[in-house]
């Protein structure tokens, strides 16, 4: 991808969080993966709202890593990967 190409996706991605008042980290990397942080975010409200909004806007999930042990409370912290 060209660097404009990158830049209008990481500004597309950082208009959906925040026009929806979610506060993650995110980056777009060279080959246009998305790659958001949530950190230690609520499975119902932060991490299957993120999954849902994002397919509502058509990007693909490609992944997800838990960095951390989950530690049996309902919150975790989570990167995810789109593209």
């Amino acid at each position: 991808m060209s660097k404009k190409e990158i830049e209008d996706k990481r500004k597309a991605i950082g208009d959906i969080l925040k026009n929806n008042n979610m506060f993650y980290d995110y980056s777009v990397d060279s080959n246009g993966i998305i790659e958001i942080t949530v950190e230690n975010g609520d499975w119902k409200h932060d991490h299957i709202r993120l999954r849902n909004l994002m397919s509502k806007m058509n990007y693909v999930f490609y992944g997800r890593y838990v960095p951390d042990e989950e530690n049996g409370d309902d919150s975790f912290s989570a990167v995810y990967l789109y593209f």
